[in-house]
């Protein structure tokens, strides 16, 4: 290993760390000397007081700190995240979440992070709630717009990084922290894995010393039975020091400048194991480290995270416990065969009802693949070519794990609104806005999202209820499901909606007799159940069921929503009071206008604050209905 001038000397430089300030005073006239001829050479070149010195990149006597970018235009710094400043060595306060808008940290003080936010510049975050509003990596900024908070944001903690993770680590070296009392040393350690690198700074006092850029990295999540391991590699290392900071020339100390520009050029590592912290190694450091405090390396403490939908968090499955011995083995093995022996003995071809289970490690590739959607409409208008307006301006919304419900009376535009939801093919002019997942996606991504079942049914005559749906499943469940996990999700589906007794009866067509109306109807809604879409449409998914299979229906949607956190929206005429109830979110349509759009638990209150409450053992459906048959007779509300 080469061992250029400034490593040599480095150590002992370090050492003058440990000497008193009064033995340094002994060289003080000739240092006073030495400032005053040079004050005296460079009078000339300094300029007048009143003209501060104008910071330009570009030129070579300023840079921009954490290795930030230089704009070309301009010669200003664009600094990474949780930076600012001139020169991007100042630390940003707040929260991550603020991104622009976050406030320098004052001189001499430290950072009052957010709730739910810490670190020496509010970088990391701690808990869920934190990372409510957090900016997701696709670019999404929200998932409700003005609807409140949003679920399913988690502060991911695992230790890999997904796409930008910070670290706040505590060095827990002994010999280090004995060295600096006071004055606690700290490193933040930060990684992108969009263009594969890593940032590294080194703190005492919450004063920044240096800064390292780690490139070419990668990483990788190595589970054990009962630790995690998480290893960052990176090839190639550049450092740099803070000016006037400590071990950067501070008060005419040491200054390891030339060491960190000459000797740190990786590669380097940062490994992490549960329950015995962190260590950062690199070849030219760990011989520092070793030389001054005979360490190997640099240990840590650190506390990381990252805020993501919890859809983008790694997937985890723990690996068996670990066995070395013959006879545990035998015996596993054994038991494996008994239980398999009884479960063939049980299994027969016509599985009963009571036996039809998906299993569990195929049910979780259903929402290993699946990110939940909410839907957000705003001003929606349908105008005819013949400028009859359809529809005039409504609103609302409906979010991953409810059921929204289109109502109104015969002729009030509920199939033709739940068309431009789902985006059929209209002949007329659409204005307004449809977000999902707070914005604007094509077409094509769009259909990937959603399922719809038309009010009319579409089925082949010639096939048996069970090969439809089957038929169905084959198409759209994800190709890794096994072809036996799909027959069992189709055998479910029709259990869940009461067809399962006919599932070998022909659907029927003209002049051969089949399946009735009411039994073709939830076959429809079976070939979209069984692919379980983010967004489900229906237009009257009851139609021609009697109240106990209609009830059924209207439940089975409730379960897939909630279990599966899907979003499924459908018109429906007239409900019965208990399908009412299962209801999450409610639009009421009156002649093409918006009379209700928000909570169905709130529709109560608003019309009873405008003198139309429903009488005590009313349905609330025929009540609102009634309504909103004559002119006027309610007022037209906005979105709650």
């Amino acid at each position: 290993m080469r061992k250029g001038p400034a490593r040599t000397m480095l150590p002992a430089l370090l050492l003058l760390l440990l000497t008193p300030t009064t033995t340094l005073a002994r060289n003080a006239s000739s240092v006073d000397t030495y400032h005053t001829t040079s004050s005296l050479l460079s009078s000339s070149l300094v300029p007048p007081a009143k003209c501060p010195p104008c910071f330009n990149c570009l030129l070579p006597v300023f840079t921009c700190g954490q290795y930030g970018y230089c704009d070309p235009y301009d010669g200003q710094c664009r600094c990474p995240p949780g930076w600012g400043g001139i020169d991007c060595l100042n630390p940003q306060c707040d929260s991550l979440a603020d991104g622009d808008q976050r406030r320098l940290r004052e001189e001499g003080k430290s950072c009052e992070c957010k709730d739910g936010w810490e670190g020496i510049n509010c970088n990391v975050c701690n808990n869920d709630n934190a990372c409510i509003g957090f900016p997701l990596a696709a670019g999404i900024s929200h998932l409700n717009d003005d609807e409140g908070p949003v679920a399913n944001m988690t502060c991911y903690k695992g230790g890999e990084t997904v796409f930008n993770n910070h670290q706040m680590c505590d060095i827990t070296n002994r010999k280090i922290i004995d060295m600096l009392p006071g004055r606690p040393p700290q490193v933040t350690f930060s990684c992108s894995s969009l263009d594969k690198t890593c940032a590294f700074q080194f703190w005492t006092a919450q004063v920044e010393s240096f800064y390292c850029a780690l490139e070419e990295c990668t990483s990788a999540h190595v589970p054990g039975w009962d630790t995690n391991s998480t290893v960052y590699a990176c090839e190639r290392v550049k450092c740099a020091c803070v000016p006037g900071r400590f071990i950067c020339g501070k008060d005419g100390s040491v200054d390891i400048g030339d060491f960190l520009k000459e000797e740190i050029k990786g590669p380097a590592k940062l490994s992490c194991k549960s329950g015995t912290g962190c260590k950062f190694e690199e070849p030219a450091m760990n011989d520092l480290i070793d030389q001054i405090f005979g360490d190997a390396y640099i240990t840590l403490r650190c506390e990381g995270g990252e805020c993501l939908h919890y859809s983008q968090v790694p997937g985890y499955v723990r690996p068996p416990k670990p066995d070395n011995t013959k006879w545990v083995a035998l015996s596993a093995a054994s038991a494996g065969l008994i239980v398999l022996l009884s479960s063939l003995g049980r299994t027969s071809l016509n599985p009963t009802p009571s036996q039809i289970r998906l299993p569990a490690h195929e049910s979780a590739k259903l929402m290993s693949e699946h990110v939940p959607a909410s839907l957000h409409f705003t001003s929606l208008s349908y105008t005819l070519p013949s400028s009859h307006l359809i529809l005039d301006s409504i609103s609302g919304s409906a979010l991953p794990g409810q059921v929204l419900a289109i109502m109104g009376a015969s002729g009030s535009g509920k199939s033709t609104f739940l068309d431009i939801l789902a985006r059929k093919n209209k002949r007329g002019v659409v204005k307004g806005e449809i977000r999902v997942n707070g914005r604007e996606v094509g077409d094509e991504v769009f259909r990937g999202l959603v399922g719809f079942v038309d009010q009319e049914d579409t089925l082949m005559g010639t096939l048996t209820v069970y090969e439809s749906v089957l038929y169905s499943a084959l198409l759209r469940l994800p190709r890794e499901m096994s072809i036996e996990a799909k027959r069992f999700r189709v055998l479910e589906t029709l259990e869940e909606l009461g067809i399962l007794g006919i599932r070998d009866v022909r659907i029927g067509e003209s002049g051969k007799r089949g399946i009735s109306g009411g039994e073709k109807r939830r076959v429809s809604i079976a070939c979209e159940l069984v692919t379980s879409p983010s967004i489900l449409f229906l237009d009257e998914p009851t139609s021609g069921l009697d109240a106990y299979n209609a009830h059924n229906v209207i439940s089975s949607l409730v379960s897939l929503a909630r279990n599966y956190n899907r979003t499924v929206v459908f018109t429906i005429h007239q409900p019965r009071s208990n399908i009412v109830a299962m209801f999450d979110k409610l639009v009421l349509l009156s002649k093409g206008k918006m009379v209700y759009s928000g909570d169905y638990v709130g529709c109560q209150e608003y019309f009873g604050g405008v003198g139309m409450r429903c009488p005590e053992g009313y349905n609330l459906a025929d009540y609102l209905k009634m309504g909103c048959v004559g002119v006027g007779l309610l007022p037209v509300a906005g979105v709650l």
